[in-house]
């Protein structure tokens, strides 16, 4: 706990542009209460200073898992951040593999062969020149899709993540909401994600939730098994009905609560509200647990977001009220 509040204190103080290793932690557990990572591979491929596996084990000792049946794969590009990744983790008898030492994760990826049931990530926004021209073009990871743009990292964060799902695997992530839009070679992956049915929920964010941006950010959530199928629960079965023609978009700009005189984190009530809305929408017999409610949330249909020319942008399909 000490150490927790401490790096929450020194992101705070590192202000604009730096403390990217800290993702606030309200933001955190809304990601993990959403994918639900019970047992399997756990990657992170930003991992910062670990914050994503902290939660993703007191998600497991919560609802009384076993904390033996994950695996924990990270990366991390800077070098302090890196160690206190790494004592993070030790100081709560974690065991993870943070690949052999501190490194950029496109130009050196330190688990190539990585496939995981749960991928959890807040990468830099709109990182710029992440890559030289000519760099990492034929890279197996963009394979299917456009080689994202050099001028923003976003779409390559996302396809990166999108190589390392296993067969079931979901992913949960943060991106800015220029992500949700973008033309040229992102309007090209982006229409790709959705047209292979990867795309399973949008949610956007309040602002001032983050200590070094106080820009409106979405959370991205990815599917590689968006078919009817049953899935053991920590022992409970939960039969998930077919939707891969099928978005959940979210917009929860209107809930939080302050925090730090000027900042917002979520309740918990509040990630209840969102959870259960978007596990109701996931499940069979959601007709009766789940509804599209204005300034809320909409399940679109592939041939609404084929009209919208692709866009991911919530407010396009959520109804507002005036």
């Amino acid at each position: 706990k000490v150490y927790e509040y401490f790096l929450s204190k020194f992101a705070l103080a590192e202000g604009k542009g730096k403390g990217e290793f800290y993702t606030p932690k309200s933001i955190v557990n809304l990601i993990t209460e959403m994918i639900e990572p019970y047992k399997g591979i756990i990657y992170d491929p930003a991992c910062g200073s670990g914050g994503m596996f902290v939660q993703s084990i007191k998600f497991i000792q919560a609802h009384h898992g076993n904390t033996k049946e994950v695996s924990i794969y990270g990366q991390e590009y800077t070098n302090t951040t890196y160690k206190l990744a790494k004592m993070n983790l030790a100081i709560r008898g974690i065991s993870a593999n943070l690949g052999e030492k501190a490194a950029d994760t496109f130009s050196d990826d330190q688990h190539k062969d990585l496939k995981a049931d749960f991928v959890m990530a807040n990468p830099p926004f709109n990182q710029k020149a992440w890559r030289a021209e000519n760099e990492l073009k034929d890279d197996p990871r963009w394979l299917g899709y456009d080689v994202p743009p050099t001028s923003n990292a976003n779409y390559a964060w996302i396809l990166n993540m999108v190589s390392k799902l296993s067969e079931n695997g979901v992913a949960g992530f943060v991106l800015a909401n220029g992500a949700l839009s973008g033309g040229g070679e992102e309007y090209k992956i982006r229409r790709k994600l959705i047209e292979n049915n990867l795309v399973e929920a949008i949610v956007v964010l309040p602002q001032d939730m983050f200590y070094t941006t106080n820009i409106s950010v979405t959370l991205w959530f990815l599917n590689r098994n968006k078919t009817a199928r049953t899935v053991d629960h920590n022992g409970e079965k939960i039969y998930y009905r077919r939707r891969e023609r099928e978005i959940l978009f979210m917009d929860v700009r209107q809930i939080g609560i302050p925090f730090e005189k000027k900042y917002i984190q979520f309740s918990e009530e509040n990630i209840k509200q969102v959870t259960t809305t978007f596990h109701n929408w996931q499940k069979v017999g959601f007709e009766k647990t789940y509804k599209d409610t204005p300034e809320f949330c909409y399940s679109a249909s592939f041939e609404e977001v084929e009209k919208k020319d692709f866009s991911l942008v919530p407010s396009k399909y959520i109804e507002f009220v005036n």
